[in-house]
């Protein structure tokens, strides 16, 4: 078998040793009348032993097949609840067939046979590269059972946190809870009990925060929108295989000017809302997300000009993390904060203008603006429906249906 080794003992002392292909078999001489023949790889080869007058003393015939039933064993060991069969490839691989549960363990079943084969990569549903032109193959051709997509529907809001300051909101309360917090003139808020510490009910309020959905971070975020407390950047909604990446751009593109040895190249900048993220499905029930937000904006502060062209600097809130949870579930990321400083100068007409005491005419007025952005996702294993199950908008009203076809397309909207 591959990977195997078996001492031979020769009729006379052998003076060489010689292997016709030593990708399939090597060997060692340990004591003058023998040999050890180790099997690199499936295949077949010659060995040949030499006396001293180049005669030859042996001719071995090497056949070397990878022990399948101890590779069958270790699958099941690791990946249990998987049917995997392996059938001969060219290249001296293997396909790889059969039905797992998950994607993951797809994965983790292709990686013992590569591991096994020493081949460093794959070829999914016999196509594409290989292990390389030198090494074993492994085509996979394994069937998942589970639905592998999974559909993510995110949130972006940008809330003023000067305003939810006054207002005493404790984000990490309630992104750690779901349960929300602020103080305003009524004193202190629960959500769980809808009381300040005073004692007010919520209506009773004037002048502060007077409106809540409910106890949810997104309820909150939309009656902080509804009062002009937060502003709704992008709501993508993505859909994604497992293991594969989806993306998401709201926003611009702007040229930036790069000269090389006097060669102009122009390469465009993303800026905006830009969103990815790619699912990993664990179980029927269990998603691990890998998700990478990031929100930019063009800025005059650290802009740079080259040779007359002005290259445009770039705020920039992003964030990249992993986390697990359950079909349905919500997460939420906060912490990205971002201040603004405008200043306006005023004053009198003329008088401001008057050197050396044209400053006394003036007023300065500054205004700070910090918000925080907020990131709240929503996590769902989905499968592909039927045309019949999707509502075209502006079906179901009798008087239109009845001047369409049955079958009206997807696109048609009326």
């Amino acid at each position: 078998a591959a990977q195997a080794g078996r001492l031979l003992q020769l009729p006379k002392v052998a003076a060489k040793v010689l292997v016709a292909d030593p990708k399939v078999a090597s060997y060692q001489v340990p004591g003058p009348g023998s040999v050890f023949v180790f099997a690199e790889g499936a295949g077949t080869t010659t060995l040949y032993a030499l006396d001293a007058q180049d005669q030859v003393i042996a001719a071995i015939r090497v056949i070397a097949d990878y022990d399948l039933d101890a590779l069958s064993k270790q699958i099941a060991a690791e990946v249990p609840g998987s049917k995997v069969e392996f059938g001969p490839s060219s290249g001296k691989g293997l396909i790889v067939r059969g039905t797992v549960r998950t994607p993951q363990q797809a994965r983790q079943v292709i990686n013992a046979v590569e591991a096994y084969l020493g081949s460093p990569s794959s070829s999914p549903n016999g196509g594409g590269g290989g292990g390389g032109s030198d090494g074993p193959r492994v085509v996979n051709q394994l069937k998942v059972e589970l639905s592998a997509q999974v559909n993510l529907s995110v949130r972006i809001v940008e809330v003023s946190r000067s305003l939810t300051s006054e207002l005493g909101l404790n984000w990490e309360a309630t992104l750690k809870n779901g349960n929300y917090f602020f103080r305003s003139s009524g004193g202190l808020f629960d959500a769980t009990t809808g009381l300040f510490s005073g004692g007010s009910a919520i209506n009773a309020v004037a002048g502060g925060f007077h409106r809540y959905g409910s106890t949810t971070v997104g309820g909150l975020l939309t009656a902080l929108s509804e009062d002009g407390l937060a502003t709704v950047l992008a709501e993508p909604n993505l859909t994604a295989m497992s293991g594969e990446t989806a993306g998401f751009a709201a926003g611009g593109e702007v040229p930036i000017v790069i000269i090389t040895n006097n060669n102009v190249t122009i390469e465009y900048k993303q800026y905006g809302v830009i969103m990815r993220m790619t699912p990993t499905l664990l179980s029927p029930n269990r998603i691990s997300l890998h998700v990478a937000p990031e929100v930019s904006d063009l800025s005059d502060e650290g802009a740079v000009m080259l040779e007359g062209n002005v290259i445009p600097a770039f705020k920039v809130r992003r964030a990249d993390t992993t986390v697990e949870l359950a079909s349905g579930q919500s997460f939420a990321l906060a912490g990205m904060l971002r201040s603004n400083i405008n200043q306006q100068v005023t004053g009198v007409p003329g008088l401001r203008s008057i050197p050396g005491i044209g400053r006394l005419f003036e007023t300065h007025k500054g205004n700070q603006e910090d918000t925080e952005l907020v990131i709240i996702a929503t996590a769902n294993v989905v499968e592909p429906t039927t045309p019949s199950a999707l509502q075209t908008p502006g079906r179901g009203i009798r008087a239109l249906d009845a001047q369409l076809p049955s079958q009206a397309s997807a696109g048609y909207l009326y």
